[in-house]
């Protein structure tokens, strides 16, 4: 199958002239590659992502003012909406960093400079849009969010915990946490109904990373889960 990219030299170019206000024609910029070396194969399909750009877009225009303190809750909300739309893609090109920096670009250069608009402002958001580095990147960290849930089911918690930013890029998807879904719905639902500040969350974090080491925790099933949780929790 044949996929879009743009490179990451030209992404990096492309963003610095977006962010002044220049949009250029993306299309000189964009290139082919193929999922299988000796393959052509299909054009990929697009519709679907077309769909969750517009989508994630109005989400966004509706409610700009009521997400203004807590963006991250909005990224939570909208990253069910781009998991959908990714699905069935291969994971050859989920891999790819062009994959996404073509993304970033061409459907929600918007939302990304709304949601890193600190980091846009002060010029300082090239990781955010590059896909180069999967844990920074919004739509790859979006992307990881709902997977470390365990799926499009569980999407809905991707925005249960309110200003978690911290929470989400720190203590789930940086770490091995994020690998073991029923760990990562556990997590969630302590830290939403017991929520722990700053220090103790990290706190509780080691903890949690330690017990890895002599335990594979993403062979737990749900109930197993919120046992560990509540025990380490409550230390």
């Amino acid at each position: 199958m044949r996929y879009p990219i743009i490179t990451l030299s030209d992404c990096q170019r492309l963003a610095t002239e977006m962010n002044k206000g220049t949009f250029p024609s993306l299309e000189r910029y964009t290139q082919e590659r193929y999922t299988h070396r000796l393959s052509t194969g299909d054009v990929m399909d697009q519709s679907e992502i077309k769909r969750a750009a517009v989508l994630i877009h109005d989400i966004l225009e509706k409610n700009r003012a009521k997400y203004g303190r807590d963006r991250d809750r909005l990224e939570g909300r909208v990253a069910p909406i781009l998991y959908s739309a990714l699905h069935k893609v291969d994971l050859a090109v989920l891999d790819d960093p062009g994959f996404w920096c073509f993304l970033s670009l061409k459907y929600f250069w918007n939302f990304i400079a709304w949601r890193e608009k600190k980091a846009f402002t002060e010029g300082n958001y090239l990781k955010y849009v590059c896909g180069e580095r999967s844990t920074e990147s919004v739509l790859t960290r979006m992307y990881l969010r709902v997977q470390a849930l365990g799926g499009s089911e569980y999407g809905s918690m991707a925005s249960e915990v309110p200003m978690a930013t911290d929470f989400w890029r720190s203590h789930i998807i940086r770490v091995r946490t994020g690998t073991a879904p029923s760990l990562t719905r556990a997590f969630v639902e302590r830290q939403r109904d017991d929520r722990l500040n700053t220090p103790e969350l990290r706190q509780f974090a080691r903890r949690l990373n330690r017990t890895w080491t002599n335990i594979l925790l993403n062979i737990y099933d749900d109930e197993e889960a919120r046992q560990l949780i509540e025990e380490l929790w409550t230390r």
